[in-house]
């Protein structure tokens, strides 16, 4: 069971989670580049508010878990063993390993994405295809820097909070738990968002433990979000 300190490290992932909310509401009207589209103007007061947050969250979870965060603080190894899960289709062959697995789940994820953000924002919508050229910088740079810090936070943090005080395999349902919450609000959003984060957020804090690193949950979260953020800069 999960003693003082990693309650402690819960609620403080759980206050973390809600601050990205409630910033992205703050962030709502914000120029800082006249010369840029009020989309781009919040995302990058939202990322540069967030981002500081997450590095102060780090600092905070290193002093709290230094041996655990500096185990998977990391790449990782990319070819780890991954352990089966037969529920959700993962039967790795004997010769099967993140690596195959990764790579696998990035495009089906990737694809996944693409068909809830056609439905939630393309459908009824003119798409800007002119613009994708000139938008393509900004949504690369903000899925890097808002895949790392949604990792950190509540990927990451959880993984690093409540390892070895429960189960490895209860991390992360809570992961996919708080992931999955947080995206009703979110882009993808509603409940085909939730279950679509909330899957994503399990699969993404397994890689964590199983690669013993961050190297597999922050590509294939950075490529969710190349799609998400090059359909809100279009749209």
């Amino acid at each position: 069971m999960p003693g003082k300190q990693e309650t402690i490290g819960l609620l403080l992932v759980t206050a973390v989670t809600a601050s990205l909310l409630l910033i992205g509401r703050l962030t709502e009207g914000i120029v800082i580049f006249d010369g840029l589209s009020p989309v781009i103007n919040r995302q990058i007061a939202y990322q540069l508010a967030t981002l500081a947050i997450a590095l102060a969250f780090l600092g905070i979870l290193r002093k709290m878990k230094g041996p655990a965060f500096r185990t998977y603080f990391r790449p990782g190894n990319l070819s780890a063993k991954i352990l089966p899960e037969p529920a959700v289709g993962i039967k790795p062959g004997l010769h099967e390993n993140w690596m195959h697995f990764g790579t696998s789940f990035a495009i089906i994820i990737s694809l996944v994405t693409a068909v809830i953000i056609y439905f939630q924002l393309f459908k009824d919508s003119t798409v800007k295809t002119w613009a994708i050229p000139r938008i393509l910088p900004f949504a690369i740079a903000f899925s890097l820097v808002n895949s790392f810090i949604e990792e950190s936070i509540t990927r990451f943090g959880v993984v690093v909070i409540l390892k070895d005080s429960v189960k490895d395999k209860t991390i992360p349902v809570v992961s996919a738990a708080l992931f999955g919450a947080v995206h009703y609000w979110g882009t993808p959003g509603g409940a085909a968002g939730v279950l679509a984060a909330a899957f994503l957020g399990w699969l993404l804090a397994k890689s964590i433990l199983e690669t013993r690193g961050i190297g597999w949950a922050w590509t294939i979260h950075f490529l969710q979000d190349v799609i998400i953020f090059s359909a809100l800069l279009t749209v």
